[in-house]
């Protein structure tokens, strides 16, 4: 039982080494990368809040870095951003 979890790790492993490379991932590359289930990215993609491609109308494709965009939107600002970002408005308004 020890050893099949030790195998079923090391073939994760070797799965997620094998996709880091690719540019373009399957659907469970695709939800093994964003660590969703497939079910959930199944569901985005019928919402069409996620950018994907079906070129053959069949399977479902999915660009990593279109995915990378998509993850990182709506960022929330950290306090230091925030402030700094304060900061630069308060240095314009003072020199107007």
């Amino acid at each position: 039982m020890l050893e099949n979890l030790k195998l079923a790790k090391r073939v994760e492993v070797l799965e997620n080494t094998l996709s880091a490379g690719k540019e373009v991932l399957t659907l469970e590359e695709a939800a093994r990368f964003m660590g969703v289930t497939k079910s959930s990215l199944y569901k985005m993609t019928h919402e069409q809040t996620i950018p994907y491609y079906k070129p053959n109308g069949k399977m479902v494709y999915f660009e990593k870095a279109e995915l990378l965009t998509w993850i990182r939107r709506n960022a929330i600002a950290s306090k230091a951003q925030v402030s700094e970002e304060a900061n630069r408005i308060l240095k314009n308004l003072s020199v107007k």
